[in-house]
Order: structure tokens, then C-alpha cells, then sequence
């Protein structure tokens, strides 16, 4: 990862963005849904105006990971928001909603990247806790994360048309040099 660079994502950088949430999203998941379930969830959660609209919600910063002027990845960090499942957290927290990293820069550090930016970004503000959903079939993520130091501490559903996922939420308990 020489040439990448991590910066906090600005207005001007949606159209990109959209588009590699898009890409990204669709190259992971797309063979596990039925092609009009898919399509449904692209159009109402990937669309230029709900990431617009994730991108402006308050206690929400996304940060990109670049090469030269293509963006190769990205963060989407949520400030003090708790997991949907009823277990609260030791606070301050922090989640890590989405980490997404193009397929073709992938294996090359650029989400381990991300994972420490986020983590020193945590660490800057006092966050306590730093919480992440994975879906329970992507052992590459899961791995990835274990070895940052996350651990499981419950689920939750993911919902793609008629089909309901697990994800497993994971969380990292900070401490002065963790």
C-alpha cells in the first residue's frame, strides 16, 4: 500500500463514493441473493441519495482510502451509537458500520489500514468501545478483525429481501496501548 493514502471523505467526494459503495457491495454479495432481491437493495441502500443521506447523518464521518486520485476504499464510522441487538456497550463507543475495499486492492492492507485509522481516530476521542457488524459467512473479515482484537458478542439480522443473514457484531475494549 505505498501510494495510498487515508483522508476524511467531503461532499465533493459522494459521486465517488456512491459509486464505490456500490461496486464494492455488489462484488461481495450480489451471487448470494436472488438477482430482483439484490437489485431492490442497491436502489433503496446504495443509491446516490441514501448514501447522501448516510454521509449527512449526524454522528456519522467517513473516511477514504485513495491511490493517486481513485478512491480504493473506505470507512464509515458511527459516534456514540449503540448495537440494535439490546447489549449496551461500555461507552463512550464507536461503530464501525461499513469497511469497504475494492476487490482488485484487496490482500494489499488496505482494510487493516482503514481498521488502524479508525482505531487511532477512537483513540483520539476517548472512545471506550469500538463495535462492528460481520456477516457470519465472510471468514477473510472475520479473521482480519480477530487479529485487531475483536471479539464476538452477539448478532443480529441483515435483511435482503425475503432472505434474513446473521451477523455476528464484534467489539474491541480500549485500553491504553490496545
Amino acid at each position: 500500500m505505498t501510494d495510498t493514502y487515508i483522508r476524511r471523505a467531503t461532499e465533493t467526494d459522494l459521486p465517488a463514493l456512491t459509486a464505490l459503495e456500490y461496486q464494492t457491495f455488489s462484488d461481495a454479495f450480489r451471487i448470494q441473493y436472488p438477482p430482483e432481491d439484490f437489485e431492490a437493495f442497491l436502489r433503496d441502500h446504495k443509491s446516490p441519495e441514501a448514501v447522501r443521506k448516510a454521509f449527512r447523518q449526524e454522528g456519522s464521518e467517513y473516511y477514504v482510502a485513495a491511490a493517486g486520485e481513485q478512491l480504493t476504499g473506505f470507512v464509515q464510522l458511527n459516534f456514540n451509537k449503540q448495537p440494535d441487538n439490546g447489549t449496551l456497550l461500555p461507552e463512550p463507543v464507536m461503530e464501525i458500520e461499513k469497511i469497504y475495499v475494492l476487490q482488485t486492492t484487496q490482500s494489499r492492507g488496505t482494510g487493516k489500514a482503514l481498521i488502524h485509522y479508525a482505531l487511532q481516530l477512537a483513540r483520539q476521542r476517548h472512545v471506550r468501545t469500538v463495535w462492528l457488524g460481520v456477516w457470519k459467512h465472510n471468514p477473510r473479515a472475520r479473521a482480519l478483525y480477530e487479529r485487531e482484537g475483536f471479539s464476538v458478542f452477539g448478532e443480529h439480522a441483515f435483511i435482503i429481501g425475503s432472505r434474513r443473514d446473521r451477523d455476528l457484531l464484534m467489539a474491541k475494549v480500549l485500553t491504553g496501548n490496545s
